[in-house]
């Protein structure tokens, strides 16, 4: 496994919990650039005003009604916009394109013309809104209703309408997991470089200074591994025991006690096994368990403990 071989030790750990991350990483990834959902929250810029209203006729027969775009000469139409009995917005119109369109604007206090505003919003077809702002501006200019129903554009786009709250919480719920999945692979990466940051090299710590510890284990794990089964490692001075989401280290000194029982354990998905487990203890009250399927791996654990142990005290 080369020279750093303690390293990837964690890596596997690491990785248990990273190539989970990385496939809803790229499933969330797919989602969010292909799934309709969020070509309907996608908000389109509107440029190009001589084809105004074959684009936004077309955005809305997309499904795709968020919009934004710049527009100018805003007239009032005198109608205002309420919600529970607070005005929330007022009805604009414009001629800039070859039919009067009209804009439901955000505002509390209407002003007769707006020069020049973007407006981002959603388009909506408003029937009934629309018919009384034609018939108003037809008593006004003194004309005839159809003529300026024939004269105005289909569609509404409305501030009040476009959703915002909506867009947020669905841009939260998929971004949130995909950043902490980018986290995780950034962090799988920096440990590679730097693994006296990972969460399982912190154990380290009560044998002395953790990058040593790890320096002695690679050297140890390359040169003077006495025994190796399954997860089981065994060096002149430690015992490495890799799981699936973790490492545990055991300094082999420190062990003064050791007995093996045969136990029962709730394992997931299999229910109540048993297994022997292998207690390692001192004076010092430093405890380690370590669960074993097979007694015959166990009693090859505990030989090679007591090698070790008996090999110290002679030197």
């Amino acid at each position: 496994m080369g020279k750093r071989k303690f390293e990837r030790l964690l890596l596997k750990n690491t990785l248990a919990i990273a190539l989970p991350a990385m496939v809803v990483f790229l499933v969330l990834i797919i989602l969010f650039s292909k799934h309709p959902l969020f070509k309907q929250v996608k908000c389109v810029t509107v440029a190009d005003m001589e084809n105004y209203e074959a684009n936004i006729g077309q955005l809305y027969l997309d499904n795709t009604t968020n919009v934004e775009v710049t527009v100018t000469d805003l007239y009032y139409t005198g109608f205002d916009y309420y919600v529970d009995g607070e005005i929330k917005g007022a009805y604009y119109y414009s001629t800039v394109t070859d039919k009067m369109t009209l804009y439901l604007i955000n505002t509390k206090e209407p002003l007769s013309y707006i020069e020049k505003t973007v407006v981002k919003g959603k388009i909506i077809r408003d029937n009934i809104s629309a018919e009384h702002i034609i018939n108003r501006l037809a008593t006004e200019n003194d004309m005839e209703a159809e003529l300026i129903k024939g004269y105005c554009f289909d569609y509404i786009i409305s501030e009040p309408d476009y959703p915002h709250s909506y867009i947020i919480m669905l841009y939260v719920f998929f971004l949130m997991p995909i950043m902490v999945c980018s986290l995780i692979l950034v962090y799988t990466v920096v440990i590679w470089y730097n693994p006296s940051i990972h969460t399982q090299s912190k154990q380290l710590a009560e044998y002395g200074d953790i990058k040593t510890i790890i320096e002695e284990l690679n050297v140890q794990l390359k040169n003077h591994l006495l025994f190796k089964k399954n997860n089981i490692y065994i060096t002149k001075d430690y015992m490495i025991v890799n799981y699936f989401i973790r490492t545990d280290v055991i300094k082999l000194d420190f062990v003064k006690y050791l007995s093996k029982n045969l136990v029962e354990k709730n394992e997931f998905p299999r229910g109540i096994v048993e297994v022997f487990r292998l207690t390692m203890s001192n004076a010092e009250n430093i405890f380690y368990e370590v669960d074993f399927v097979s007694e015959d791996l166990i009693d090859d654990v505990v030989s090679y403990i007591r090698g070790v142990n008996k090999q110290e005290k002679k030197a």
